[in-house]
C-alpha cells in the first residue's frame, strides 16, 4: 500500500513470504497501520506524513508485531547524513539513483514522492554513470528491460527527471551530448586545498610559497588569476629571498601539471547557478585523478555551505524582524551525493575536500544541507565525517575491518539473531555477508534497531550495471 487513494497507484506486496525470521522484537518504530507504511529518519507528529520519499519494502518477519512487506518511507523535512556501505554490486550506487529520485522534480507525478517539494541536488559521480537520471529506462538494453519487468512487480512507472544537468572536466568525451564542461578558478581554491591538493603540509616550505603566492597575486595581478599568474609570482627571484630555490621549483613544477590539465581558469565554476530549487547537477568526475576530485567536491561542499548559511541567516533575521528585504532565490534545501567517498575523503591521507565536508556535516543542519555518501571500504572513510551520520543502509560487505567500521556508524542496535533459511545467525557481521543484491540494513536514531529492507526499483534507468 502507499499513502495514495487510487487502487492503480499502490504499490504491491512483493514480498508475502521472507527467508528471514528475526528474534528482536522492534519496540519502536514510526508506523502507520493504514497502509502498512513504516517511516524512518524522523519521528511522526500529529498525522503529518508529508514530504517522505518512497525507498522499498521491509524485508523480514518478526517476532511480536511483524512487518513484512510494510512500505518504507525516508524523510526529507529535515537535514540528514546517511551513510550507504557495501561491496560493489550489492546495491549502493542503486540506493542512492533511488534517494535522487525521490526528492528531484520527476517529469511525472509518482507515488514514490508524498508531497515532496522537490529539492536542489549535486551528485559526485566518480564513475560517471548518473547521467541515466534524465532517462526512462531503455527496453533495448537487457539490464534495463529487467528494471522494467521489476517495476511492473512493483506497480511503479518509469520515470525522468525534470531537471537534471550534466558537468564534465575539460578533456572528458560527451556521452548524452547535453554535458557542460566545467572549470575551476585557482581564487576559488584556499590555501589548506592546495597544500592537500599537492600532498604538503601547510606550513611545510612548499605550504609557505603557496601561502605567500595566495596572498599577494590578488593584489598584483587581478581577483580572477590563473594558475599563469600564480607561476608567474613564485619565478620573481625578488620576492623569495629566504626561500630555497628547490622548494619554488616544486611548486611551479606542480602548477605546470595542472595547467596542463586545462581544469583551472579563470572563468570557472560559479556554484550559485547550482542552487536552483528541484535541480540535480552531476558532476561526471570518472576521468579525473582522485586528488582532482577531492578538490571538486571540496569547493563545491564549502561553496554551498557559505552560500546556504548565509541564506539561511538572513532569512531567519528578516522572520524575527518582519522586514521585506529582498532575498535571493536559493532552494531552502541542498542534498550532496558522493559515490565512492572513501576516495574523497580517505581516512589515512590528505584531501581538499575533508575540512569542507567535516564543516558541511557539523555546520550545515541550520543551512538545510544534507548530505549522502556511499562507499565499498568503510574502513576507509574519514571518521570524522562519518561522527554525524543519522541514518544508514548496509549492504553485503565481506571484510571484517570494513564490516566493522560499517556497524560502528549505524545510528541504532543491531539485530542480535537472525535466522535464514533455517539456519541460526547471532553475529551481524555474517548477516551482512549473506545479504543479496538490493538487500539492506536500515538504521536511524527513531527505529529501535536495524530494519532488514529491500530497497524498490529505481524509476530512471540504472547506469551501474556491470559489462555483460
Amino acid at each position: 500500500m502507499s499513502f495514495v487513494s487510487q487502487q492503480s497507484e499502490k504499490f504491491a506486496q512483493v514480498f508475502d513470504k521472507s527467508p528471514y525470521q528475526s528474534f528482536d522484537p522492534i519496540t519502536k518504530i514510526q508506523y502507520l497501520q493504514k497502509g502498512n507504511n513504516v517511516i524512518f529518519g524522523r519521528t511522526i507528529k500529529d498525522g503529518d506524513y508529508r514530504k517522505l520519499i518512497y525507498i522499498g519494502k521491509v524485508l523480514e518477519n518478526t517476532v511480536g508485531a511483524n512487518y513484512l512487506s510494510a512500505d518504507a518511507w525516508l524523510d526529507v523535512t529535515y537535514p540528514h547524513v546517511i551513510y550507504i556501505t557495501g561491496t560493489r554490486g550489492s546495491g549502493k550506487s542503486f540506493d542512492l539513483g533511488v534517494l535522487i529520485e525521490g526528492i528531484s522534480q520527476l517529469s511525472d507525478p509518482s507515488p514514490i514522492q508524498n508531497e515532496v517539494e522537490p529539492t536542489c541536488s549535486i551528485v559526485i559521480d566518480t564513475q560517471s554513470q548518473f547521467w541515466t537520471l534524465g532517462y526512462k529506462p531503455n527496453p533495448a538494453v537487457p539490464e534495463n528491460e529487467v528494471q522494467l519487468e521489476q517495476l511492473s512487480r512493483w506497480n511503479i512507472r518509469p520515470n525522468q527527471l525534470a531537471s537534471c544537468r550534466f558537468l564534465i572536466p575539460p578533456n572528458s568525451k560527451k556521452v548524452t551530448g547535453a554535458e557542460e564542461v566545467f572549470h575551476i578558478k585557482p581564487s576559488q581554491v584556499r590555501h589548506e586545498e592546495w597544500c592537500a591538493f599537492i600532498g604538503e603540509q601547510v606550513y611545510s616550505p612548499q605550504g609557505h610559497v603557496l601561502g605567500q603566492t595566495l596572498d599577494n597575486v590578488p593584489q598584483l595581478a587581478k581577483e580572477n588569476y590563473t594558475i599563469d599568474d600564480m607561476i608567474s609570482y613564485i619565478e620573481q627571484d625578488s620576492m623569495w629571498t629566504n626561500v630555497p630555490d628547490v622548494s619554488r621549483n616544486a611548486v611551479i613544477y606542480k602548477l605546470h601539471g595542472y595547467r596542463r590539465t586545462g581544469l583551472f581558469s579563470d572563468q570557472g565554476l560559479e556554484i550559485r547557478e547550482l542552487l536552483k530549487p528541484g535541480q540535480c547537477s552531476v558532476f561526471m568526475l570518472r576521468d579525473l585523478r582522485s586528488e582532482d576530485m577531492a578538490l571538486v567536491t571540496g569547493i563545491i561542499a564549502r561553496q554551498v555551505s557559505a552560500i546556504m548559511g548565509e541564506h539561511h541567516k538572513k532569512l531567519k533575521a528578516r522572520a524575527f524582524f518582519g522586514r521585506q528585504d529582498d532575498i535571493e532565490n536559493l532552494p531552502s534545501r541542498v542534498w550532496i551525493f558522493v559515490d565512492e567517498a572513501h576516495i574523497i575523503v580517505p581516512s589515512d591521507s590528505m584531501s581538499a575536500a575533508k575540512g569542507a565536508l567535516i564543516d558541511y556535516v557539523k555546520r550545515g543542519r541550520d543551512a538545510g544541507l544534507s548530505l549522502v555518501m556511499a562507499t565499498q571500504q568503510p574502513s576507509a572513510v574519514e571518521d570524522r565525517i562519518l561522527s554525524q551520520v543519522n541514518i544508514s543502509f548496509s549492504h553485503r560487505l565481506s571484510f571484517q575491518s570494513d564490516i566493522s567500521a560499517a556497524i560502528n556508524r549505524v545510528p541504532t542496535k543491531l539485530l542480535r539473531q537472525l535466522k535464514f533459511q533455517g539456519i541460526d545467525i547471532s553475529d551481524f557481521g555474517d548477516m551482512l555477508r549473506g545479504l543479496e543484491a538490493g538487500e539492506c540494513f536500515i538504521g536511524d536514531n527513531n527505529t529501535s534497531r536495524a530494519v532488514l529492507a529491500h530497497i524498490r526499483p529505481r524509476v530512471t534507468s540504472h547506469g551501474g550495471y556491470s559489462p555483460r
